[in-house]
């Protein structure tokens, strides 16, 4: 066997165990979504199973992006022992094939999976996630959980040509410009209150002549020491654009790795700190890194259970070290997105330092 095709079929090797895990945990995250969402199944005769089994497909995706870091750690893990465990990497090693040799078809494997998660799957799941609030909303009347933009979690202060306004809304979809269970609170140029309004959606719109405002229907309006009024609508004049607008009220959680330079500089233009917006485009940009060295991380508590037996405390032990450079990586973005240290730094120092452990360890493993 040639090392080119000895190089893919351990790639291969390797490839295959890291979707049957990331496979099995999509699965369960669909089946437990699921079942949550068929608790309002009773209260909404409208909606069917067909509605439940869409909204969690859809949202499936976002969840599993967490579980890719893992899926690489055990499919390399699980690779590793399995060629182990039929002596493949011990005729290999007596044919002079080293350690790093067959290591790294499975470390270029695991980049090229880290490229296509940041520049196609990423802005893939977050679109399913679009469509998901959109479908249960339809389904439901509302968006629960971490998809949602619940009332205590969605508000927005804009000012308005006579004064100000706050607006705070159930859901909210297409990055904030359309609101639904929507609740407007008016203010003149002194801060006193002046209006309620309680609207069932609200939506922003720019006319001919460039003014924004937003649309709201079935308006009932409150008026201190006054009575209700009901409307079917009411254009509320804000001082705020599009782009602005989304910039306030978009996550960089939420948006594609192809926005997020663009979102950055919107958050300049609205006042905003850009930082969270480079914390999370580094981040995607150092995944293929971090994949990698989940690969690396996985050997050294992988390769010496064919000669040494394997060990459950062993293993549990290299299983804590992926999550623990996980939390890590994730606690090192928070850092950098709240200016403690730059971008870059907090992207790709967690899985640099975790890389040059992990060969240090194989170093002294293999070579003594």
């Amino acid at each position: 066997m040639s090392r080119a095709t000895f190089s893919l079929y351990v790639a291969g090797h390797f490839l295959k165990n890291m979707v049957f895990v990331f496979v099995l945990f999509v699965f369960l995250i669909v089946a437990v979504d699921m079942i949550e969402l068929s608790r309002d199944l009773s209260s909404v005769p409208e909606a069917g199973f067909s509605d439940v089994a869409t909204i969690a497909m859809l949202r499936a995706p976002s969840f599993a992006e967490n579980i890719l870091p893992f899926a690489t750690l055990f499919g390399a893990a699980g690779s590793l022992i399995l060629l182990n465990r039929k002596l493949e990497l011990v005729v290999a090693r007596a044919s002079g094939v080293s350690v790093w040799q067959f290591l790294m078809p499975m470390v270029v494997a695991a980049a090229i999976v880290g490229v296509l998660a940041s520049l196609v799957y990423n802005p893939l799941s977050l679109a399913g996630v679009s469509a998901s609030r959109a479908a249960e909303s339809g389904a439901f009347g509302k968006v629960r959980g971490g998809f949602a933009s619940r009332n205590d979690k969605f508000w927005l202060r804009v000012g308005r040509p006579d004064g100000g306004a706050v607006i705070r809304a159930r859901v909210a979809e297409n990055l904030g410009t359309k609101l639904t269970g929507v609740t407007v609170y008016t203010f003149g140029p002194d801060n006193i209150a002046e209006h309620r309004f309680d609207a069932a959606t609200a939506e922003f719109q720019t006319d001919s002549a460039l003014n924004n405002s937003f649309l709201l229907r079935d308006v009932i309006e409150t008026i201190p020491g006054e009575k209700t009024r009901q409307m079917d609508q009411l254009r509320l004049p804000v001082s705020i654009d599009r782009s602005q607008l989304q910039a306030n009220t978009t996550k960089p959680t939420e948006t594609g790795f192809w926005d997020l330079v663009q979102r950055a500089n919107e958050s300049i233009q609205a006042g905003r700190s850009p930082l969270p917006f480079y914390t999370q485009y580094q981040s995607l940009i150092a995944q293929p890194f971090l994949f990698a060295t989940m690969v690396l991380l996985a050997a050294t508590f992988s390769l010496r259970f064919a000669r040494f037996g394997q060990s459950g405390k062993a293993i549990l032990g290299g299983i804590l070290a992926g999550f623990v450079l996980y939390v890590i990586t994730k606690l090192v973005l928070t850092f950098g997105s709240n200016g403690l240290v730059p971008p870059p730094v907090a992207a790709w120092t967690p899985a640099f330092v975790a890389a040059l452990m992990s060969v240090t360890v194989l170093l002294y493993q293999e070579d003594g």
